[in-house]
């Protein structure tokens, strides 16, 4: 595929080959990739641009650039993605973390601090990169993680090592169901909140992704109500929710929290505009 062989060279095939394919983004895949490859942060290629790639590079990186256009996802080639300044493994059993899910982190970390909260819920937590925010940035006393996905949850135990963050219980879960007896200052959640019809539409990315973590019964709020049902068991008094939201469906989810009698409702844009994240105070 490439022609020539230095970084200069295969970089500029690789980027010609990727915009044919029709990706957009196709100069940072292209870096990131070959980053991997050499083993370096895509911030030095510029310093190696005149390093030759041996045999056995050049052909991992081919295989990469042929992966990618075939629309996997950058972060399962290379098993890791940043998120909040931290790197966290990912495999085909998990979210690729997103920067709207920094927001949900961002607005919980600024409430807690506020108003001194100290344990912390996170359903759904799949690769465990919210709970393992929240350990290295929020002082939380406790934290625990659940998710039904068992090999979600290898996952979120090794994220949680390699991040230095070992005190974060992690629970086999659904939903609430094996969470116990114990009481939370903050719930969060980035549920799956996709309905089957949107599913059909989602970009070709995000069909690598695990369905069960992006897919939701009931046109995609079923663990909306669930957790608005439920959730006032586990709060503390003057605690609170913070769920990522289906932007498409924002007030429909903020009239699910209203009939379940939650106050202070707030609804926080992310950086497009769109309401991306609901909070709501205990309904007791």
């Amino acid at each position: 595929m490439f022609v020539g062989d230095n970084v200069y060279t295969v970089l500029k095939t690789a980027k010609a080959f990727l915009k044919s394919k029709g990706l957009f983004e196709y100069d940072s895949d292209a870096e990131i990739l070959l980053g991997f490859v050499l083993r370096i942060k895509r911030s030095r290629l510029l310093f190696v641009i005149n390093q030759k790639l041996t045999d056995v590079q050049k052909s991992e990186y081919e295989e990469c650039v042929l992966r990618r256009s075939r629309r996997e996802p950058v972060a399962y080639i290379t098993d890791f993605a940043g998120f909040m300044n931290f790197e966290f493994k990912v495999n085909k059993n998990v979210l690729i973390p997103r920067p709207e899910t920094e927001i949900l982190v961002e607005s919980v970390l600024k409430f807690s601090k506020k108003e001194n909260k100290r344990s912390l819920l996170d359903l759904c937590t799949g690769s465990g990169c919210m709970a393992i925010s929240f350990r290295k940035l929020g002082g939380f006393e406790y934290i625990m993680a659940s998710d039904i996905n068992a090999d979600a949850l290898v996952v979120a135990k090794e994220n949680a090592r390699i991040n230095n963050a070992l005190d974060i219980d992690f629970v086999k879960s659904d939903v609430f169901d094996k969470i116990g007896d114990k009481n939370f200052d903050v719930i969060v959640s980035n549920p799956p909140y996709v309905s089957c019809e949107e599913y059909d539409f989602l970009e070709p990315e995000l069909k690598y992704e695990p369905e069960n973590a992006l897919v939701a019964a009931e046109d995609g709020l079923f663990f909306y109500r669930e957790i608005a049902v439920k959730a006032g068991e586990y709060l503390k008094a003057g605690g609170s929710i913070f769920v990522e939201l289906n932007a498409n469906k924002a007030r429909k989810i903020k009239q699910i929290f209203l009939d379940e009698g939650y106050g202070g409702i707030e609804i926080i844009k992310d950086y497009a505009g769109l309401p991306r994240i609901l909070k709501a105070k205990n309904k007791c």
